[in-house]
């Protein structure tokens, strides 16, 4: 039994290492070009820099291309339109508006696979499991990147189903994707926040 399942481990891994880390990324940049949006539901954990696990929450996530998003929480709503992005606390009720590129919320998923490739070294990671899922990992060529290291997890559709962030302070921000529907029937007005009345306004544009 043991050596039949080192025989599968030695022929998955050189079918896995068929592909170079830029081949699969080229497939991915190929599959968010053929889509418009996506929806998922998603889970982000936070991790201290000593390894020990921090806060979970979970969510919705609404993606359109163009930076434009929105991120809905039980207590938290971001929404991006790709040039203004709104924070909405809604447990303090208070809205910090400010531009897409100033905003450290501005979580953009294009970036990583448009943008952050460019200026990393970009390898094929084997899986921890035996998920057919490839990993991706990029590390920066120089310190001009905010973080020192990312993980993408990519699945059988050629999208991203996991991701992992080691920040430059060695915080890891790992964020999932479940029920992934694509190009999903999103009605533009989503991406635009108008704060009701009664709120406090912080607007920082």
């Amino acid at each position: 039994m043991k050596t039949k399942l080192f025989l599968l481990f030695i022929i998955t891994s050189q079918a896995f290492y068929a592909q170079s880390g830029t081949e699969v990324l080229k497939k991915v940049q190929t599959k968010f070009n053929s889509i418009q949006s996506f929806s998922a539901n998603f889970t982000l954990i936070f991790y201290e820099a000593d390894g020990k696990g921090g806060s979970k929450t979970s969510g919705k996530f609404f993606y359109k291309r163009k930076n434009k998003f929105v991120v809905e929480q039980k207590n938290l709503l971001i929404t991006s339109n790709g040039e203004t992005i709104w924070n909405y606390d809604k447990s303090r009720k208070r809205v910090v508006i400010s531009y897409f590129t100033d905003d450290p919320t501005s979580f953009s998923i294009e970036r990583y696979v448009f943008d952050y490739p460019s200026q990393c070294r970009i390898r094929l990671s084997v899986p921890e499991s035996t998920s057919s899922e490839k990993v991706l990992v990029l590390i920066p060529k120089d310190e001009q990147i905010d973080f020192q290291e990312t993980k993408l997890w990519i699945n059988t559709d050629n999208l991203i189903s996991k991701m992992e962030v080691i920040d430059l302070m060695g915080t890891k921000f790992s964020f999932s994707f479940s029920d992934i529907l694509e190009n999903a029937d999103i009605n533009e007005s989503r991406f635009t926040y108008h704060p009701p009345k009664g709120i406090q306004i912080i607007d920082l544009r």
